[in-house]
């Protein structure tokens, strides 16, 4: 006979993450809807013809569709991310997760699946359905105007300096953001965007004072430009390993300590 599995098992899993979008669809359905708005509206006034010359617009359409492709990632992602402890936020919904016959892997996972990846595919596509409306918005006002063309999510990528810079950003921030949901459930987004804000501060001054040490005029570097850049691609990796393997560890002490 055929056991299941107490740590994970696929249909268990299903059966949670469709119990999380059903307790939480119309409120992510809304949400959604609000993220096409802003993308929309702040695509239009990156791109507007009174801040470009008709010349130069089909450069400066680009650049401006980038712009704000990475600025509202970076927010939505960021949000979607600080609510992946949303469920836990009150007596009421933490005895609704608690009694709930999925594993913490399953809840984790099911929360992994909706508040990240769910919304990199919200985003993507709201993306998507922004640039068409600032396209059609752009030729019904100004007919006349050369160079206006749709770009959408996939083709903005390839304007961007790499793919991975732009990806492992983004990605590194969400990543943050989940973590600082496990240690901070309610005003999460605040609260982590805070901390950030102070380590940046304190780590800027920090690489300062080690640069103003360990710099000698007329010394050459050898080798430094390309160990920098290995480092900085790395960095966003190994970052978000780290936030999401912690962040798990977190969850399931979330889950022990709020059950007694």
């Amino acid at each position: 006979m055929k056991t299941q599995s107490q740590i994970f098992d696929f249909g268990r899993f299903a059966a949670c993450l469709r119990r999380d979008i059903a307790l939480n669809g119309k409120s992510w359905a809304l949400k959604a809807l609000m993220m096409l708005g802003v993308t929309t509206i702040l695509l239009i006034i990156a791109t507007h013809p009174i801040y470009i010359s008709d010349y130069s617009y089909e450069a400066a359409q680009a650049d401006g569709d980038l712009t704000i492709f990475k600025f509202c990632g970076s927010v939505f992602f960021a949000l979607g991310a600080s609510m992946f402890m949303e469920n836990m936020t009150s007596s009421g919904l933490r005895l609704n997760s608690l009694m709930s016959p999925a594993s913490n892997l399953e809840k984790y996972l099911s929360r992994l699946v909706i508040c990240v990846v769910g919304v990199i595919a919200a985003y993507l596509i709201c993306y998507a359905i922004a640039d068409a409306l600032r396209v059609a918005y752009v030729h019904y006002r100004y007919s006349s105007l050369t160079g206006v063309r749709y770009i959408g999510p996939l083709a903005i990528q390839s304007f961007a300096e790499s793919k991975f810079y732009l990806w492992g950003y983004l990605l590194a921030v969400q990543a943050t953001f989940v973590l600082g949901s496990t240690v901070w459930p309610k005003n999460s987004f605040l609260k982590t965007f805070g901390t950030m804000v102070v380590l940046a501060i304190v780590l800027i001054i920090l690489t300062e004072r080690v640069f103003s040490i360990c710099y000698r005029p007329g010394y050459a570097w050898f080798g430094l430009p390309e160990f920098l850049d290995i480092l900085i691609k790395a960095i966003p990796l190994c970052w978000s390993v780290f936030c999401y393997v912690t962040a798990y560890f977190r969850f399931k002490e979330s889950e022990i300590i709020n059950r007694f």
